[in-house]
Protein backbone atom coordinates (compact mmCIF):
# COMPACT_ATOMS: atom_id res chain seq x y z
CA UNK A 1 0.00 0.00 0.00
CA UNK A 2 1.12 3.52 -0.75
CA UNK A 3 1.87 5.74 2.22
CA UNK A 4 1.53 9.51 2.49
CA UNK A 5 2.46 11.86 5.33
CA UNK A 6 0.67 15.04 6.35
CA UNK A 7 0.62 17.03 9.54
CA UNK A 8 -3.13 16.99 10.21
CA UNK A 9 -6.09 14.94 9.05
CA UNK A 10 -9.73 15.97 9.52
CA UNK A 11 -12.27 13.22 8.91
CA UNK A 12 -15.53 14.60 7.51
CA UNK A 13 -16.21 17.44 5.05
CA UNK A 14 -19.44 18.65 6.58
CA UNK A 15 -19.81 22.25 7.70
CA UNK A 16 -18.03 21.62 11.02
CA UNK A 17 -15.19 19.57 9.52
CA UNK A 18 -14.65 22.22 6.85
CA UNK A 19 -14.65 25.02 9.42
CA UNK A 20 -12.11 23.17 11.58
CA UNK A 21 -9.86 22.35 8.64
CA UNK A 22 -10.06 25.95 7.41
CA UNK A 23 -9.04 27.25 10.84
CA UNK A 24 -6.11 24.82 11.16
CA UNK A 25 -4.93 25.52 7.61
CA UNK A 26 -4.54 29.22 8.44
CA UNK A 27 -1.50 28.20 10.51
CA UNK A 28 -0.50 24.94 8.82
CA UNK A 29 -0.79 24.13 5.12
CA UNK A 30 -0.35 20.36 5.56
CA UNK A 31 -4.00 19.52 6.24
CA UNK A 32 -6.04 16.84 4.48
CA UNK A 33 -9.78 16.25 4.82
CA UNK A 34 -10.91 12.66 4.28
CA UNK A 35 -14.49 12.52 2.99
CA UNK A 36 -16.41 9.31 2.32
CA UNK A 37 -18.80 10.98 -0.13
CA UNK A 38 -17.83 12.44 -3.52
CA UNK A 39 -18.79 16.01 -2.52
CA UNK A 40 -18.69 18.17 0.58
CA UNK A 41 -21.61 18.42 2.99
CA UNK A 42 -23.73 15.58 1.62
CA UNK A 43 -25.17 14.34 4.91
CA UNK A 44 -26.36 16.38 7.90
CA UNK A 45 -24.87 19.68 6.71
CA UNK A 46 -27.05 19.96 3.62
CA UNK A 47 -30.17 18.42 5.12
CA UNK A 48 -31.20 20.91 7.78
CA UNK A 49 -33.18 24.12 8.14
CA UNK A 50 -30.29 26.48 7.33
CA UNK A 51 -31.17 28.51 10.43
CA UNK A 52 -28.73 30.82 12.20
CA UNK A 53 -29.79 30.03 15.75
CA UNK A 54 -29.66 32.51 18.62
CA UNK A 55 -28.80 30.12 21.46
CA UNK A 56 -31.97 30.40 23.48
CA UNK A 57 -32.99 26.86 24.42
CA UNK A 58 -29.81 25.27 25.71
CA UNK A 59 -28.85 24.85 29.33
CA UNK A 60 -26.37 27.41 30.62
CA UNK A 61 -22.64 26.63 30.62
CA UNK A 62 -23.01 23.90 28.00
CA UNK A 63 -20.99 23.76 24.79
CA UNK A 64 -24.20 24.28 22.83
CA UNK A 65 -25.09 27.52 24.62
CA UNK A 66 -21.51 28.83 24.48
CA UNK A 67 -20.82 27.97 20.86
CA UNK A 68 -24.25 28.96 19.55
CA UNK A 69 -24.20 32.48 21.00
CA UNK A 70 -20.58 33.03 19.94
CA UNK A 71 -21.09 31.28 16.60
CA UNK A 72 -24.16 33.39 15.80
CA UNK A 73 -22.08 36.58 15.81
CA UNK A 74 -19.15 34.96 14.01
CA UNK A 75 -21.42 33.57 11.29
CA UNK A 76 -23.14 36.88 10.55
CA UNK A 77 -19.72 38.60 10.34
CA UNK A 78 -18.37 35.86 8.08
CA UNK A 79 -21.41 35.96 5.78
CA UNK A 80 -21.06 39.73 5.35
CA UNK A 81 -17.30 39.52 4.71
CA UNK A 82 -17.49 36.67 2.18
CA UNK A 83 -20.83 37.50 0.56
CA UNK A 84 -22.59 34.33 1.71
CA UNK A 85 -26.36 34.85 1.18
CA UNK A 86 -28.24 35.26 4.46
CA UNK A 87 -31.30 37.03 5.85
CA UNK A 88 -31.69 38.23 9.43
CA UNK A 89 -35.34 37.16 9.46
CA UNK A 90 -35.74 37.19 13.27
CA UNK A 91 -37.88 34.53 14.93
CA UNK A 92 -41.22 34.39 16.69
CA UNK A 93 -41.81 31.64 19.24
CA UNK A 94 -45.58 31.53 19.57
CA UNK A 95 -47.84 30.17 22.28
CA UNK A 96 -50.87 28.22 21.09
CA UNK A 97 -52.90 29.27 24.12
CA UNK A 98 -52.61 31.01 27.48
CA UNK A 99 -51.35 27.84 29.16
CA UNK A 100 -48.08 28.12 27.19
CA UNK A 101 -47.32 31.75 28.09
CA UNK A 102 -45.42 30.68 31.19
CA UNK A 103 -43.12 28.59 28.98
CA UNK A 104 -42.47 31.65 26.80
CA UNK A 105 -41.17 33.49 29.88
CA UNK A 106 -39.06 30.46 30.85
CA UNK A 107 -37.50 30.38 27.37
CA UNK A 108 -36.72 34.11 27.60
CA UNK A 109 -35.10 33.71 31.02
CA UNK A 110 -32.94 30.80 29.83
CA UNK A 111 -31.90 32.68 26.70
CA UNK A 112 -30.84 35.71 28.71
CA UNK A 113 -28.77 33.48 31.01
CA UNK A 114 -27.03 32.27 27.85
CA UNK A 115 -26.22 35.83 26.78
CA UNK A 116 -28.86 36.28 24.07
CA UNK A 117 -29.82 39.95 23.86
CA UNK A 118 -32.77 42.13 22.83
CA UNK A 119 -35.46 39.49 23.38
CA UNK A 120 -38.98 40.84 23.59
CA UNK A 121 -42.22 39.36 24.95
CA UNK A 122 -45.10 40.20 22.60
CA UNK A 123 -48.82 39.91 23.12
CA UNK A 124 -51.30 38.52 20.60
CA UNK A 125 -51.95 41.91 18.97
CA UNK A 126 -48.25 42.71 18.56
CA UNK A 127 -47.61 39.38 16.85
CA UNK A 128 -50.65 39.96 14.61
CA UNK A 129 -49.17 43.30 13.49
CA UNK A 130 -45.85 41.63 12.63
CA UNK A 131 -47.38 38.53 11.03
CA UNK A 132 -51.10 38.87 10.16
CA UNK A 133 -51.41 35.21 9.11
CA UNK A 134 -50.14 33.84 12.42
CA UNK A 135 -52.47 32.85 15.24
CA UNK A 136 -51.11 32.98 18.80
CA UNK A 137 -51.77 33.95 22.37
CA UNK A 138 -48.50 35.88 22.48
CA UNK A 139 -44.89 34.89 22.17
CA UNK A 140 -41.23 35.83 22.07
CA UNK A 141 -39.39 37.88 19.44
CA UNK A 142 -35.80 36.71 18.88
CA UNK A 143 -33.95 39.34 16.81
CA UNK A 144 -30.66 37.49 16.23
CA UNK A 145 -32.16 34.46 14.44
CA UNK A 146 -31.80 34.24 10.67
CA UNK A 147 -31.23 31.92 7.74
CA UNK A 148 -28.14 31.27 5.64
CA UNK A 149 -27.35 29.49 2.39
CA UNK A 150 -25.46 26.58 3.92
CA UNK A 151 -24.23 25.32 0.54
CA UNK A 152 -22.56 28.63 -0.31
CA UNK A 153 -21.20 28.79 3.23
CA UNK A 154 -19.55 25.39 2.89
CA UNK A 155 -18.14 26.32 -0.53
CA UNK A 156 -16.67 29.44 1.06
CA UNK A 157 -15.07 27.43 3.87
CA UNK A 158 -13.72 25.01 1.26
CA UNK A 159 -12.36 27.82 -0.90
CA UNK A 160 -10.47 29.34 2.02
CA UNK A 161 -9.16 25.93 3.05
CA UNK A 162 -7.86 25.14 -0.44
CA UNK A 163 -6.37 28.63 -0.81
CA UNK A 164 -4.43 27.90 2.38
CA UNK A 165 -2.94 24.79 0.76
CA UNK A 166 -5.39 22.26 2.20
CA UNK A 167 -6.69 19.30 0.21
CA UNK A 168 -9.87 17.20 0.30
CA UNK A 169 -9.65 13.51 -0.57
CA UNK A 170 -13.15 12.50 -1.72
CA UNK A 171 -14.58 8.97 -1.90
CA UNK A 172 -12.14 8.07 0.87
CA UNK A 173 -13.57 5.74 3.49
CA UNK A 174 -11.62 5.23 6.70
CA UNK A 175 -11.29 1.51 7.43
CA UNK A 176 -8.84 1.40 10.34
CA UNK A 177 -6.69 3.78 12.38
CA UNK A 178 -3.55 2.81 14.28
CA UNK A 179 -2.02 5.03 16.96
CA UNK A 180 1.76 4.47 16.94
CA UNK A 181 4.64 6.52 18.37
CA UNK A 182 2.46 9.62 18.77
CA UNK A 183 1.40 9.39 15.12
CA UNK A 184 -1.71 8.03 13.44
CA UNK A 185 -1.74 5.59 10.53
CA UNK A 186 -5.07 5.79 8.72
CA UNK A 187 -6.04 3.05 6.28
CA UNK A 188 -8.23 4.63 3.61
CA UNK A 189 -10.16 2.84 0.87
CA UNK A 190 -11.51 4.33 -2.34
CA UNK A 191 -14.56 3.13 -4.30
CA UNK A 192 -12.42 0.70 -6.31
CA UNK A 193 -11.29 -0.85 -2.97
CA UNK A 194 -7.74 0.42 -3.40
CA UNK A 195 -6.18 1.12 -0.02
CA UNK A 196 -3.77 3.88 0.99
CA UNK A 197 -2.16 4.68 4.35
CA UNK A 198 -2.06 8.29 5.48
CA UNK A 199 0.26 9.07 8.38
CA UNK A 200 -0.36 12.21 10.43
CA UNK A 201 0.57 13.88 13.70
CA UNK A 202 -2.87 15.29 14.53
CA UNK A 203 -6.26 13.70 13.92
CA UNK A 204 -9.71 15.32 14.21
CA UNK A 205 -12.77 13.11 13.87
CA UNK A 206 -15.64 15.29 12.64
CA UNK A 207 -17.57 12.53 10.89
CA UNK A 208 -21.00 13.54 12.19
CA UNK A 209 -23.42 10.60 12.27
CA UNK A 210 -20.44 8.28 11.72
CA UNK A 211 -18.16 9.77 14.43
CA UNK A 212 -18.67 6.87 16.84
CA UNK A 213 -17.97 4.38 14.03
CA UNK A 214 -14.72 6.18 13.21
CA UNK A 215 -13.68 6.30 16.88
CA UNK A 216 -14.32 2.57 17.18
CA UNK A 217 -11.85 2.07 14.29
CA UNK A 218 -9.01 3.59 16.31
CA UNK A 219 -6.72 0.88 17.61
CA UNK A 220 -5.76 1.73 21.18
CA UNK A 221 -8.77 3.92 21.94
CA UNK A 222 -10.67 2.36 24.84
CA UNK A 223 -14.29 1.80 23.77
CA UNK A 224 -15.53 3.14 27.10
CA UNK A 225 -14.63 6.61 25.81
CA UNK A 226 -16.78 6.22 22.69
CA UNK A 227 -20.45 7.15 23.13
CA UNK A 228 -23.28 5.50 21.23
CA UNK A 229 -24.56 7.72 18.44
CA UNK A 230 -28.34 7.58 17.99
CA UNK A 231 -29.93 8.86 14.79
CA UNK A 232 -32.87 11.26 14.88
CA UNK A 233 -34.54 11.65 11.50
CA UNK A 234 -36.18 14.95 10.70
CA UNK A 235 -38.58 15.29 7.78
CA UNK A 236 -39.46 18.49 5.95
CA UNK A 237 -42.50 19.47 3.90
CA UNK A 238 -42.67 22.41 1.51
CA UNK A 239 -45.53 24.68 0.66
CA UNK A 240 -46.79 24.91 -2.93
CA UNK A 241 -47.12 28.70 -2.74
CA UNK A 242 -45.32 31.65 -1.20
CA UNK A 243 -46.82 33.39 1.80
CA UNK A 244 -46.41 36.98 3.02
CA UNK A 245 -44.47 35.86 6.11
CA UNK A 246 -41.16 37.47 7.07
CA UNK A 247 -40.18 35.81 10.37
CA UNK A 248 -39.37 32.22 11.25
CA UNK A 249 -42.29 30.86 13.27
CA UNK A 250 -41.62 28.33 16.03
CA UNK A 251 -44.08 26.63 18.37
CA UNK A 252 -43.20 25.89 21.98
CA UNK A 253 -40.49 23.13 21.93
CA UNK A 254 -41.33 19.46 22.27
CA UNK A 255 -39.32 16.91 24.24
CA UNK A 256 -37.36 15.48 21.30
CA UNK A 257 -37.31 18.50 18.96
CA UNK A 258 -38.13 22.18 18.61
CA UNK A 259 -41.49 21.28 17.11
CA UNK A 260 -42.57 21.56 13.48
CA UNK A 261 -41.66 25.13 12.67
CA UNK A 262 -42.02 27.42 9.69
CA UNK A 263 -38.72 28.30 8.06
CA UNK A 264 -38.04 30.59 5.14
CA UNK A 265 -35.62 29.88 2.32
CA UNK A 266 -33.33 32.55 0.89
CA UNK A 267 -35.88 33.02 -1.95
CA UNK A 268 -38.67 33.49 0.68
CA UNK A 269 -40.32 30.16 -0.11
CA UNK A 270 -41.71 28.35 2.94
CA UNK A 271 -40.89 24.94 4.40
CA UNK A 272 -41.99 23.19 7.57
CA UNK A 273 -40.08 20.86 9.85
CA UNK A 274 -38.32 19.02 11.07
CA UNK A 275 -40.27 16.52 13.06
CA UNK A 276 -38.16 13.91 14.89
CA UNK A 277 -38.13 10.13 15.08
CA UNK A 278 -35.48 7.67 16.20
CA UNK A 279 -34.20 5.55 13.30
CA UNK A 280 -31.44 2.99 12.68
CA UNK A 281 -30.74 3.31 8.96
CA UNK A 282 -28.12 6.03 8.21
CA UNK A 283 -28.92 5.97 4.48
CA UNK A 284 -32.72 6.25 4.38
CA UNK A 285 -33.68 9.82 3.44
CA UNK A 286 -37.14 9.03 2.11
CA UNK A 287 -40.00 11.21 3.35
CA UNK A 288 -43.17 9.32 4.19
CA UNK A 289 -46.12 10.99 2.44
CA UNK A 290 -48.37 9.84 5.31
CA UNK A 291 -46.62 12.28 7.65
CA UNK A 292 -48.42 15.11 5.85
CA UNK A 293 -51.48 14.83 8.11
CA UNK A 294 -49.35 15.04 11.26
CA UNK A 295 -47.58 18.11 9.88
CA UNK A 296 -50.85 19.73 8.90
CA UNK A 297 -52.40 19.32 12.36
CA UNK A 298 -49.30 20.76 14.00
CA UNK A 299 -48.91 23.70 11.61
CA UNK A 300 -52.55 24.79 11.69
CA UNK A 301 -52.16 25.64 15.40
CA UNK A 302 -50.22 28.74 14.38
CA UNK A 303 -51.13 29.03 10.67
CA UNK A 304 -54.89 28.35 10.64
CA UNK A 305 -55.44 29.12 6.95
CA UNK A 306 -53.20 26.32 5.75
CA UNK A 307 -54.76 23.39 3.89
CA UNK A 308 -53.33 19.88 3.91
CA UNK A 309 -53.29 19.83 0.10
CA UNK A 310 -50.79 22.71 0.12
CA UNK A 311 -48.05 20.52 1.64
CA UNK A 312 -45.71 18.21 -0.24
CA UNK A 313 -42.67 16.16 0.84
CA UNK A 314 -39.37 18.02 0.52
CA UNK A 315 -36.41 16.21 2.10
CA UNK A 316 -35.15 14.70 5.34
CA UNK A 317 -31.97 14.77 7.41
CA UNK A 318 -30.32 12.78 10.18
CA UNK A 319 -28.92 14.17 13.41
CA UNK A 320 -26.21 12.47 15.49
CA UNK A 321 -27.36 12.38 19.12
CA UNK A 322 -25.52 10.80 22.05
CA UNK A 323 -28.39 10.75 24.53
CA UNK A 324 -32.11 10.13 24.27
CA UNK A 325 -32.72 12.43 27.22
CA UNK A 326 -34.89 15.53 26.96
CA UNK A 327 -33.59 17.74 24.12
CA UNK A 328 -32.66 20.57 26.51
CA UNK A 329 -30.24 18.24 28.34
CA UNK A 330 -28.31 17.13 25.25
CA UNK A 331 -24.95 18.68 24.48
CA UNK A 332 -22.07 18.48 22.04
CA UNK A 333 -19.20 16.21 23.10
CA UNK A 334 -15.65 17.19 22.16
CA UNK A 335 -13.31 14.51 23.46
CA UNK A 336 -9.59 15.35 23.85
CA UNK A 337 -6.55 13.73 25.49
CA UNK A 338 -7.94 14.69 28.91
CA UNK A 339 -10.90 12.41 28.18
CA UNK A 340 -9.55 9.51 26.15
CA UNK A 341 -5.78 9.56 27.00
CA UNK A 342 -4.52 9.69 23.38
CA UNK A 343 -2.47 12.76 22.49
CA UNK A 344 -3.25 14.84 19.40
CA UNK A 345 -6.63 13.15 18.86
CA UNK A 346 -9.92 15.06 19.04
CA UNK A 347 -13.26 13.29 18.55
CA UNK A 348 -16.45 15.30 18.04
CA UNK A 349 -19.70 13.53 18.87
CA UNK A 350 -23.35 14.59 18.80
CA UNK A 351 -22.77 17.68 16.67
CA UNK A 352 -26.40 18.23 15.76
CA UNK A 353 -28.30 21.52 15.81
CA UNK A 354 -26.94 24.18 16.38
CA UNK A 355 -23.85 22.76 14.69
CA UNK A 356 -24.18 24.94 11.58
CA UNK A 357 -24.50 28.12 13.64
CA UNK A 358 -21.69 26.99 15.95
CA UNK A 359 -19.27 25.89 13.21
CA UNK A 360 -16.81 28.78 13.47
CA UNK A 361 -16.89 28.75 17.27
CA UNK A 362 -16.31 24.98 17.35
CA UNK A 363 -13.42 25.40 14.90
CA UNK A 364 -11.84 28.04 17.12
CA UNK A 365 -12.21 25.82 20.20
CA UNK A 366 -10.75 22.73 18.51
CA UNK A 367 -7.83 24.63 16.99
CA UNK A 368 -6.90 26.05 20.38
CA UNK A 369 -6.69 22.51 21.77
CA UNK A 370 -4.34 21.07 19.17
Amino acid sequence: MEEFYTNTVVIGAGVVGLAIAKAISEKNNEVIILEKEDKIGQITSSRNSGVIHAGIYYQSHTLKSKFCVEGNQLLYSYAKKFNVPYINTKKLIVANDESQIEQVFEIKNQAELNGVENLEILDEKQIKILEPLIKSSGGLLVPSTGIIDQHTLMQSYLGEFENNGGMVSYSSEVKKIFSKNKKFEIVVEDKQHNQTVIICDYLINAAGIFSSDIANCIDGLDKKYVPITYLAKGNYFSLNKKLPINHLIYPIPEKISLGIHLTLEIDNSVKFGPDAEWVDDPYDYSVNERLKTKFYHSIKNYLPDIEESMLFPAYSGLRPINSKDDKTKRDFTISTVENHKIENLINLYGIESPGLTSSLAIAKYVTERL
